[in-house]
């Protein structure tokens, strides 16, 4: 069916912009409570390096409409070749139905719920699928991904224990298994997860950058040192490796390699919130408080509704003593309704 590679690309491409929001979002969180579970949303995994397949479409032979089925998935081939998708929603929908058994149904109905964005109903979707037919290990890992997607961590956990079980040698069961454990603040659990993908694929750097992560949350920072140098090694463009070396080098008091790190980013990357916050506390241990306050401003402008990212960057502003800076983003804090903000004048 051809919507179904259209639908697990558009799948991973939304993991792939999510995750690095949602790691990078994390980082204040973390760093204000180190033994906290990372709050990466939905996304339980590190940039998926392809789009996983669909299960394989058997057909039991003891089913007499499997044919009719057949030429109904064809014919919604046919509408979505036309970008006629609502035409073909009402197909399958009325089809399910009329055969609610078959399992390659619920999944079609899934993947044209993925290509609109109606994340819910894929992930009843895939729940119908699985009941419905063979729980091949593809058709679990699809359902914990949305599931992750909507926050349904322990139900994506279900999904992608039942998927390695099933399937003992496809890493990215054990690694997205992981990040979810993770998640939760399993660590033991996702170090376990983590290592069997490690061994399994040991050039995919999103292991060791999780394991990382895990190795800093413990505070064993030479051991997290050692696994993000393997991740950037692996995969140098990523932007998440370096802020977490970052985070590495501020924990152990190395403000001036978190500087180093961080600075060179595209504006877009650098006033990301808790890159921001990382980077200014860096500068402001070496008493450089008018560039902390600069970096800080600069976030502030970017995310003009936070207001919690406003009053701190007025805070930054009134220590490093820039005035007219410290006005306006006050004013902003103030009106964004953050009640203690005139307590800065």
């Amino acid at each position: 069916m051809t919507s179904r590679a259209g639908g697990f690309v558009r799948l991973a491409a939304v993991f792939a912009v999510l995750f690095i929001a949602a790691v990078v979002s994390a980082a204040v969180y973390l760093l204000r409570d180190p033994g906290a579970p990372l709050q990466i949303g939905a996304v339980p995994t590190l940039f998926p390096a392809k789009a996983p397949s669909r299960p394989t479409e058997a057909v039991s032979t003891k089913n007499p409409d499997a044919r009719k089925v057949d030429a109904i998935l064809d014919s919604v081939d046919n509408l979505l070749r036309t970008n006629q998708t609502a035409e073909a929603e009402a197909i399958v929908k009325s089809a399910i139905a009329q055969y609610p058994s078959d399992q390659r149904l619920h999944i079609a109905y899934a993947e044209l719920m993925l290509g609109k964005g109606d994340y819910p109903a894929a992930y009843d979707s895939y729940v119908r699928a699985l009941a419905s037919g063979d729980r091949d290990p593809k058709l679990e890992f699809q359902a914990g991904t949305v599931a992750s997607m909507l926050g349904k961590s322990d139900r994506a956990l279900e999904h992608y224990a039942a998927a390695q079980t099933a399937d003992a040698t496809n890493a990215e069961y054990p690694l997205y298994l992981g990040q979810v454990q993770l998640q939760l603040g399993k660590l033991d659990e996702a170090r376990a997860s983590l290592v069997r993908a490690g061994r399994l694929n040991p050039d995919d750097g999103r292991v060791w950058g999780s394991l990382a992560e895990i190795a800093l949350r413990e505070n064993k920072l030479d051991v997290a040192m050692q696994q993000i140098e393997k991740a950037r090694t692996l995969q140098p463009r990523i932007t998440v490796w370096r802020f977490i070396e970052a985070r590495i080098h501020a924990r152990a008091g190395r403000p001036e390699k978190t500087i180093e790190l961080l600075i060179g980013l595209e504006p877009p990357e650098r006033n990301a919130e808790p890159t921001a916050r990382v980077l200014a506390d860096a500068l402001s241990s070496l008493h450089r408080d008018a560039e902390a306050a600069d970096v800080l401003a600069q976030a502030s402008d970017s995310s003009p509704a936070n207001a919690n990212l406003a009053f701190d960057a007025a805070a930054r502003a009134k220590k490093a003593g820039k005035l007219d800076l410290f006005e306006r983003l006050r004013d902003r804090a103030k009106n964004l309704g953050r009640p203690d903000a005139t307590g800065l004048d």
